[in-house]
């Protein structure tokens, strides 16, 4: 029985639809959720390109929150398990990447009218107020505002680049040799990182040490080995698809 339900499980994350069902989204290696509601949406995405080119960008990202949002209210358990919301956030990265780098007459002048560093730190306490659990607001509003957050930072930050300016001291830790090296592998750390994490506790719980201590050991040495295993992993699996790609181009 324990077998044929791995096996099952082991199925549905082949086919990346193990996120249809909240008894199977977080089995196995739970960051691997996000790979498939990812999956799932870039198949949804041509169908907002007629909406985007007939009706405009700002039409195209309400269509797509309209769509995302409908199944919480319809098909709770799918939505919450798939986060059909993440259309609406996904369309709103490809609406601010449009706005940054449009060379459009219409999209020029949003981008130098708008404060968009103003707008995301006026935002940014409006999302964690909204994320606060005592006011029993559904998840996808949160982080909604966090998507808005974003997007406008984005906006922000991209205008410094197209003008060759240096972003703001704040922000300038992004631009530090330390964050750009984590950068290029993040993706490989956001993968493995669970899985690593529970190994190195399972090996923990074999110690006979104090709470304080393996709660100190697991931090230490599970981030530790997360960072080495993540680079190993993205050396090994990530980085020859990126490079094949940038030299076909």
């Amino acid at each position: 029985m324990v077998l044929s339900n791995f096996l099952n499980r082991a199925v549905l994350h082949l086919l990346l639809i193990h996120n249809f069902s909240s008894s199977t989204y977080l089995t196995i290696n739970p960051p691997m959720w996000s790979v498939a509601t990812e999956w799932q949406l870039y198949f949804l995405f041509p169908f907002l390109l007629p909406i985007w080119r007939r009706f405009g960008l700002l039409s195209v990202v309400f269509a797509a929150f309209i769509v995302g949002i409908l199944p919480f209210y319809i098909l709770n358990d799918f939505s919450m398990a798939s986060s059909s919301w993440f259309i609406g956030l996904f369309t709103l990265g490809m609406a601010a990447a449009e706005i940054g780098f449009s060379q459009k007459p219409k999209l020029i002048s949003l981008r130098n009218s708008l404060p968009w560093g103003n707008l995301a730190i006026i935002l940014t306490p409006i999302a964690f107020v909204t994320e606060w659990k005592k006011l029993g607001l559904p998840i996808w509003i949160g982080q909604s505002f966090f998507g808005i957050v974003s997007a406008c930072l984005f906006i922000y930050c991209t205008r410094f680049v197209i003008e060759g300016k240096k972003l703001p001291h704040v922000l300038s830790i992004l631009e530090h040799p330390w964050a750009v090296a984590l950068g290029a592998f993040s993706y490989s750390l956001y993968l493995t990182h669970g899985l690593v994490i529970t190994i190195t506790r399972y090996l923990l719980f074999g110690l006979n040490i104090t709470p304080f201590m393996f709660a100190a050991a697991s931090y230490l040495i599970g981030i530790l080995a997360s960072l080495v295993f993540a680079y190993w992993f993205y050396l090994i699996f990530e980085k020859p698809f990126i490079s094949s790609s940038s030299s076909s181009r």
